[in-house]
């Protein structure tokens, strides 16, 4: 698997800044793209794919160890959907 601190090693040689320099500006790219879809925007990135929230019904589900029937709330999930681009690499 592959970390935020290797793809930043990757970048910075890349564009030829520092890895401290190329760190920052994934973590604030990464920051932006939560903020805008915690607020109920889409994040469309041309070429790559769109980030967006996506609500999940409530429902019930069965615990297998003990077989009780729990609740599950709903909640909001994170969901990408990759361009075709990137799906027919």
């Amino acid at each position: 698997m592959v970390g935020i601190t290797q793809i930043s090693k990757n970048v910075s040689k890349k564009a030829g800044v520092t890895q401290k320099e190329a760190f920052t500006v994934i973590k604030y790219f990464m920051d932006e793209i939560l903020k805008n879809t915690d607020s109920g925007k889409r994040v469309n990135l041309v070429g790559f794919g769109i980030f967006e929230r996506r609500k999940t019904r409530a429902r019930k589900a069965r615990n297998p160890k003990t077989r009780e029937i729990i609740n599950i709330p709903e909640k909001n999930k994170l969901v990408f959907r990759p361009s075709s681009k990137v799906k027919f690499r």
